[in-house]
Formats: structure tokens, sequence, C-alpha cells
């Protein structure tokens, strides 16, 4: 088998290797193309001066089939001399140079002689001319052909034949199988992020130039260790949005990005959109947006001062038509210290980061979210929030179980606007009635589980809307308010833990008809349990144990329709449980009481009444 020359592989190999790597197929495709026909033109320009410089010599010759000796004409440029062939007598001939041929003669002439004859009368542009066309109609015949049209035919049934016999060896298994358990198809993976579907280069710089005041200046967003880079290369080239420079929420895209590059990746929740999806961000998990006028009818004048001022160091995002006012991170795992780059959301109205793996205090730029009305942090490791106060417009604060150490920072006092506010499982310490005494728009406040001290305030009697009070569990002294009377809308009560508050239990706790939930466990209290209480029907769970009460279990307990939990254990109560109590063990009522719990110098029957005594 002949052995290709070098020059011939190289061309092959250049033909299909790639002009570029570095640009995309469609590009190599093109100059491909364009290459093949400049080496068409050549070819063509090249016959073209073949052509010109033999008929300046005189040296064309025609081919022609027509005649019946079917033989090789010489065809001058001047008047060929008919008197000369007359006189070599020839009229149905060949004519080269001088040389006179008849018919008779040529057909005397083998095939040997017809090549040699013919190769001496063309010269040696013809011969040229005739290789670059033999070549150049090899080449597009191979580009023409398929891959069966070069396989053997006999090769190719073969090959057929042994994957039909795959496919029938694999198809019978199967088909017995089926027969006993039918096929269950495994569940279709979900498909990946798309990806632009063309070359993105062009919009880079313009992206750039977009981003930079936002990002905080050229060296961070060109710096490719820094989540602003990182966020910038995954809008060109990864996001399949595919933005341009003038979209509108190009900025607040970026922003999340950047948020997600710097704390995450967090825990994906099944079936919803996660951050970087093609779609737009209003639609990922966890954000909630709403239209500019929608926003604009609730603050209700506020929206120019919001929309237009920015962020107070000057940083402004544009503000799209949909805004995010609401995020929801909660149990993501986000971790490290809060990205000061929630700031730059300033149009935030609810941010949700409960239950997840935050550290430090929070970064001085968030607390201009002057438009906050919702901070939920609960559940991380935070240590510092002495700027909260900057949250005037803030409604609902959580800040239960962290790190927080030391007195209620004085900051607190600007936020008369909070409604409910969560401070339990901390170490904080201090009177914090000095500083919350005035919220009188208080309708949940939980400072359970800290190290506060003072006295309950006569103050609470002006929380008229307050519904929940859970201060257990701290070294707060002395009596509850009489003016505890006058929160009539409160449905939970707790003071338990408390071992120094203590004294006779105010009667006007009876007034409370909506309490659900009482919970004075484990204080100081004495005397005679008030009788008023029975006038609390609503009542779910009721703790009294662990104190110093003495006396009977009052009769007006019989009126506890909706009991379901009521302990009394370890107090110096005596007697005879009243009979209408028990009543409430009967499970013809429409709520059943399930634990009754008494001390043991009570008579009752732990079988048909009480649940246990100690």
């Amino acid at each position: 088998m002949p052995r290709k020359s070098s020059q011939s592989v190289a061309s092959s190999r250049a033909s299909s290797a790639p002009i570029d790597p570095n640009m995309p197929d469609w590009w190599n495709d093109r100059k491909k193309a364009e290459r093949r026909r400049e080496a068409d033109a050549r070819k063509a320009a090249l016959r073209e001066k073949n052509e010109r410089k033999k008929i300046e010599a005189g040296n064309v010759y025609s081919y022609s089939r027509g005649d019946r000796s079917g033989g090789i004409t010489r065809m001058s440029v001047g008047k060929m001399n008919r008197e000369q062939g007359e006189r070599g007598g020839v009229h149905s001939g060949v004519v080269v140079g001088a040389v006179h041929a008849t018919d008779a003669d040529y057909y005397r002439v083998d095939n040997k002689g017809k090549k040699k004859l013919k190769n001496m009368n063309m010269d040696y542009m013809d011969v040229a001319d005739d290789r670059v066309n033999k070549k150049a109609t090899a080449e597009e015949e191979l580009q023409g052909r398929s891959l069966l049209d070069l396989v053997d035919r006999g090769t190719l049934m073969v090959g057929c034949c042994l994957i039909l016999i795959v496919i029938i060896a694999v198809t019978i298994p199967v088909a017995l199988i089926s027969e006993d358990e039918p096929y269950v198809a495994p569940p279709v993976p979900d498909p990946p992020t798309s990806s632009p579907t063309h070359s993105r280069l062009p919009d880079y710089w313009p992206i750039f130039d977009r981003l930079v005041t936002v990002a905080g200046g050229e060296d961070i967003l060109s710096d490719p260790t820094t989540a602003q880079n990182r966020a910038l290369n995954w809008l060109v080239y990864e996001d399949g949005m595919e933005l341009g420079a003038s979209k509108d929420h190009l900025h607040q895209r970026f922003v999340l990005m950047v948020i997600y590059f710097i704390s995450g990746p967090w825990t994906p929740v099944e079936g919803r959109l996660e951050w970087g999806s093609p779609v737009h961000e209003c639609e990922w998990e966890g954000i909630y947006c709403k239209d500019v006028e929608e926003l604009e009818e609730e603050l209700q004048g506020r929206v120019d001062e919001l929309l237009e001022v920015g962020r107070e160091d000057g940083i402004k995002i544009d503000v799209p038509q949909r805004i995010i006012n609401r995020l929801h991170l909660r149990q993501r795992l986000v971790s490290g210290e809060v990205p000061a780059e929630f700031s730059l959301l300033y149009y935030l109205q609810h941010l949700d980061l409960e239950n997840n793996k935050l550290i430090g205090a929070l970064p001085t730029p968030l607390y201009k979210l002057f438009n906050l009305q919702t901070l939920f942090l609960e559940q991380n490791e935070l240590t510092n929030v002495d700027a909260i106060g900057e949250y005037r417009h803030l409604e609902h604060l959580a800040l239960s179980k962290n790190a927080f150490q030391g007195q209620l920072p004085e900051s607190f006092r600007n936020l008369q606007k909070l409604k409910t506010l969560y401070l339990h499982t901390n170490a904080f310490t201090g009177e914090v009635f000095e500083i919350l005494k005035d919220f009188k728009s208080m309708e949940l406040l939980d400072i359970a589980f800290n190290e506060f001290e003072g006295t309950l305030p006569t103050e609470l009697g002006e929380m008229s809307n307050l519904t929940s009070f859970f201060a257990g569990h701290n070294q707060f002294e002395g009596q509850i308010p009489q003016e505890i009377g006058q929160c009539t809308n409160l449905k939970e009560f707790q003071v338990d833990g408390s071992h120094d508050i203590g004294g006779k239990i105010p009667a006007v706790l009876g007034q409370l008809t909506k309490l659900e939930f009482l919970k004075l466990d484990t204080c100081a209290f004495t005397g005679a349990i008030p009788t008023e209480l029975g006038k609390l029907t609503n009542i779910v769970t009721l703790g009294l144990a662990n104190n110093d009460f003495s006396g009977d279990v009052p009769t007006e307990f019989g009126n506890f329709v909706n009991l379901e939990k009521m302990y009394l254990q370890n107090t110096d109560l005596s007697g005879v449980m009243p009979k209408e109590v028990c009543a409430l063990r009967d499970m013809g009522n429409d709520t059943v009481l399930e634990e009754l719990q008494v001390p043991c110098d009570v008579e009752c029957d732990l079988d048909t009444c009480c649940t246990m005594c100690s």
C-alpha cells in the first residue's frame, strides 16, 4: 500500500483541526469555508493563466470525440492554411506541425503509441493544470463520501448482524423479567442549569462598567478571589438569562449572587428553584418581590425617599420594576459573618436568616436598611447588635438563641414601633424594662432564659395590645403588678422559674378571660389560690407547681372546660379534689383533661381523676 507523503498527512490534519482552539466551533467552520473558497479561486486563476499563455504561444489543443478519427486537432492562433492541408492530400486527418497522418495510418498506431503521441504534444503547462484538476477532484470526491461509501459492504453486513444479536440477547431477559414484575423506569434527573447559547465575550466590558460602582471599585471587581468577580463571570458566561448591560434588574441579580458566593453553598430545598436558576431572581427559593407601584402604595409617600436616596454611603443600585422586599433564608446553612452586601438591597423590608451558622457582629452597613420591618436572626452565633436602633421602622425582631451577653444596647430605645421581640435563650443582663417599659405597641414579648434583673414594671398595663408575655427563668423579683389586669388581650403569660417573684397571686388575673396559657411554676407565691382564676374559661394549660400555696383546690376550677393540663404538685394545698374538677376527666367533654398533677396531701382518685401526686 503506498504511503502518504508527509505533506498530504499534514494537510489532512490541518483541515480537521480547528483554526483557533480558543474560538467556538461555528467560527472555525466559517473560517475553513472561507479558506476553501480562496483555494478554489486560486486554482481557477491558475487555469486561466495557463490558458492565456497557451493562446499566446499558439499551442491550444482540442480533444474532440465528434470526429470519426477521434484524433487530436491542433488549433493555431493564426488562420490555418487550408491549401497546405490539400497539398498533403489530407481531408480528414490530424495536423501536428508539419507532420500529416491519414486515418489509416492513425489506426495503425497502438494504444501505447497514442499515449506517447498525446504526451509529446502536451506542453508542461497542460500537465500542471491536469494535475491540479485531478487533485481537486479527488479531494471533492473524498469530502462528499460518507463512512458507508468507504466501508466494504460485506464488512457492513457482518457488523449489522452482530448488533442485531446483541439487541436480541438483551431484550429477551428483560421481557422474561417483566412477566413477573413490571418495569419501572428510573427517575429522570433534573436538567442542568442552562448556559448562554452564544458567545458573551462582547458583553463582558459593558457589564463590567455597569457593575463597577456597586461592587466597590475596579480592583474588587477584577480580583478573581472575590465574590464580586465570581458573580460578574457568572452573569456573563454562565447565567442562562443572558442579561445585557441595559437590563433593569442586572444590579439586583448581581448583588444576590455576591451574597450567595460569600456565604454559600446553601442547603437546597427540594422541588424549589435554587439561586442561579435561569429564571428571574424573583422566582428563586426564598425571594419574594413586589412591583414598584405596589410598594409605592404600601409606603404611603415614602417610596421616593427609599428609591432615590440609596444607601447612606452613596452607593445606589438601579431599581428594577420587580423589587425584592422579602428574603427568607431560614435553615439554609448560611455561614460566616452576615454579608454586608445585604445592605445594597436598601429597599428590603423583611430579612429572615433564622437557624443558620452566622457568627460575629452585624456589619455596620447592614444597619442602613432603614426600611426594614422584619429581622429574624434566631439560632445563630451572633454576638453584637449594638446599633440595632438604626432600624427605626422595625416591627418584628428575633434575636433568640445566639451568643449575646451583657446589657441590652441603649439603641433599643429607638425601636418604638416594635410589635414582637424575641430575646430568649441568651445571656443578657441588667434591668431590661428600663428600656422596654415604654414600648406601647408591643404585642409579643419573649425575654425568657436570660439573666435580667429588676421588677416587673407597672407600665406593663399600658401595653394594651400585648397578647403574649414570656419572662420566665430570669432574676426578677417582687410581685406581679396589679396593672397587668389591664392587658385584656393577653392569651399567654409566663413568669415561671423566677425564684424571687412571689407574694399572692393577684386576683386581677381573673379579668384576663382570653388567657389560654398561664405558667407561674417554681416561683415564691404564697397564700390561697384566688377563686377569681375560675373565670379563665379558655385556659388550656395552668401551671402553679412548686410554690407555697395553701388551702384547698378552688371548686371554680371546674369551669375550665377547655383545660388539658394542670400542674399543682409540690405545693401545700390540701383537702379533697372537687368533683367538678374530676368531671373534666370525663370523655364526654369536648376536650379531655390529660394531665392533673397534685400534691399528695390532696385526696384524689388516681384512677379516675388525678394522674399523679408528688
